[in-house]
């Protein structure tokens, strides 16, 4: 299993989980389509379905071009018509807290708070290949605790950081209520630490209020384990194989 960023962050998200057999899972619908085909080879037909965590536009922007392409989007309700308003197109609604098969992978979605208006899922996501891996993006904070499942890998939302915001600008409210500071994410992820913890990726920094290194080192820090820690930006390929360890 490997893990490829095409975007992360307020430009864009676009994530994809390709399998060794080559099935691949899109997470996410911010980034041009045409570059999500570049990125997986044009694989299209490998694609077993796209889940989308809300519908914001650095997140769902291409849904369209996706399903006009044959791919199933998976979203939440609130998401779904928001979409089917604004293009015509309808996702596929699931409920959060309830297991999903999409292809060989197995999806479990769960409310996060974004925006009081605004409904948005983090996703358990599950594969023989990689174990379990823990999606959370543009939430304030997590009010689950994992521990317990002893997760593999871990997709972290680490956008801002006190020390580096500007208190003046136009999005200063809806950064504090809507997206997880550095001081969040450490608290969550070492929440979360154990053994079996191969791969933590930290996603949607801000690029102005975010320093990539600083926050990386500071997730090494907290890491008891022998985690690999890495920053999502376009190109980025992490190996999610459970084996051969």
């Amino acid at each position: 299993m490997k893990l490829k960023v095409l975007g992360s962050g307020s430009s864009g998200n676009s994530y994809a989980l390709i399998a060794d057999n080559g099935e691949i899972l899109a997470i996410e619908a911010g980034c041009k389509f045409l570059d999500f085909k570049k990125m997986i080879d044009w694989k299209i037909a490998n694609v077993s379905g796209c889940i989308v965590s809300h519908e914001h536009g650095d997140h769902a922007r291409y849904i369209k071009d996706f399903m006009q392409s044959g791919i199933t989007v998976y979203t939440a309700i609130e998401t779904q018509k928001a979409i089917e308003d604004s293009t015509g197109e309808r996702t596929v609604a699931i409920q959060p807290l309830r297991e999903y098969r999409i292809g060989s992978f197995t999806v479990t979605p769960f409310n996060v708070p974004h925006e009081a208006e605004i409904e948005c899922y983090g996703y358990l996501i599950k594969h023989d290949e990689m174990g379990q891996l823990l999606f959370l993006t543009d939430l304030e904070y997590c009010k689950y605790n994992f521990s317990e499942l002893k997760l593999e890998h871990i997709m972290c939302e680490c956008n801002y950081s006190m020390e580096f915001i500007d208190r003046d600008e136009p999005n200063y409210e809806h950064r504090l209520r809507g997206h997880m500071s550095l001081d969040t994410a450490l608290k969550f992820i070492s929440t979360n630490d154990n053994p079996a913890l191969r791969n933590v990726v930290l996603i949607h920094l801000s690029d102005k209020s975010g320093n990539p290194t600083l926050f990386k080192q500071k997730v090494v820090e907290t890491l008891k384990y022998d985690t690999e820690v890495y920053v999502a930006e376009k190109g980025l390929e992490v190996d999610f194989n459970l084996c051969p360890f």
